[in-house]
């Protein structure tokens, strides 16, 4: 089949561009729609709408050219239904949108009804949604991607930069930072965008550096003794983010607050580690930072788990399971 993948950015290692690369294994033709791109225009609140214009015109002009049989939207705010049923209209495509965040407040109802398929790994979403009578959902959860996520021996110079034995990798927000404070007298190192600009010394002690990416994370997942993932309160209700199956496929020992679906997808105790309080988190710290050994075996587990059942290549199967039992293509 032919798929166009309409993304925020083409770059390698993105969401969609993974798609992208799965989908051309398995056979299919693909080509890459970034409707985003790196520019003040799309930035700039005076010149987004009519940038965002601009680029709705384009896409439906190569919808038309190119002749999809099935347009993946990642995410795609900017993707109206109005151009979605446009497009349909003219052309015997199927819209399905692969949606990474909380669709009951990060995309407007109108839009999620347009997709013939609308992906969700977020169940608490979907009951909600099925609730007031949405047929076109599907639940799928999050992934890993093998060749960019796996351990790593670190280097000497590596070691010194990025071992702790406790971790956190992601953003400041406020919820972080109060987690990260009740969290400072444990050997807790920190990175991510916006921590240098805490008040607080005591946090800002914790700080290791700023966003990592590629190798350097992968640095830090392993050579933590232990890998906190404090989901974000407002996008993962009952679903798990992106970091635990990156943190699985990379051997960590993961410390994450208790999801509903987590229990799900690894087995809590023996392939992840959850809390529901402050105070189990830090029973959870002070057993296994004196059981290294312990902590690397739950490590080792995830990883099989997640090779052996949360790739990007099991989720694009079910992708195209779903599309072949609904619309038989």
């Amino acid at each position: 089949m032919r798929w166009l993948i309409v993304l925020p950015f083409a770059r390698p290692g993105l969401m969609g561009v993974d798609f992208g690369d799965e989908l051309r294994e398995l056979g299919h033709e693909v080509r890459l729609f970034p409707y985003r791109r790196d520019n003040a225009l799309y930035k700039n609140a005076p010149t987004k709408a009519a940038y965002q214009r601009v680029i709705l015109r384009r896409l439906e002009r190569t919808c038309g050219d190119w002749r999809p049989d099935v347009v993946l939207v990642i995410k795609g705010g900017p993707i109206t239904p109005e151009l979605v049923r446009r497009v349909k209209k003219r052309r015997d495509a199927l819209f399905v949108n692969f949606f990474p965040d909380n669709p009951l407040w990060m995309i407007p109802f109108e839009c999620l009804e347009a997709y013939d398929v609308f992906f969700t790994k977020e169940r608490y979403a979907l009951r909600a949604l099925q609730s007031v009578g949405l047929r076109n959902l599907h639940y799928l959860p999050m992934y890993c991607v093998p060749a960019l996520h796996h351990p790593v021996t670190l280097t000497a110079e590596e070691a010194t930069r990025y071992r702790a034995d406790v971790s956190l990798v992601g953003s400041r927000y406020a919820y972080r930072e109060r987690l990260v404070r009740e969290l400072a007298a444990y050997p807790l190192r920190v990175w991510g965008g916006g921590w240098t600009r805490g008040a607080d010394p005591a946090l800002r002690r914790l700080v290791a550096g700023g966003a990592v990416f590629d190798r350097a994370k992968l640095c830090v997942y392993s050579g933590s003794t232990l890998a906190l993932n404090p989901h974000h309160p407002m996008n993962d209700i009952v679903g798990v983010n992106t970091r635990a199956f990156e943190l699985a496929a990379a051997g960590a020992c993961q410390v994450a607050d208790f999801k509903e679906d987590l229990t799900t997808l690894f087995k809590p105790g023996e392939e992840v580690l959850t809390y529901r309080d402050v105070g189990e988190l830090k029973r959870l710290l002070d057993h296994y930072l004196q059981r290294p050994d312990e902590a690397r075996a739950i490590g080792a587990n995830a990883r099989r788990r997640a090779l052996a059942e949360h790739t990007l290549r099991h989720r694009v199967e079910e992708m195209l399971a779903v599309i072949q039992d609904r619309f038989g293509k």
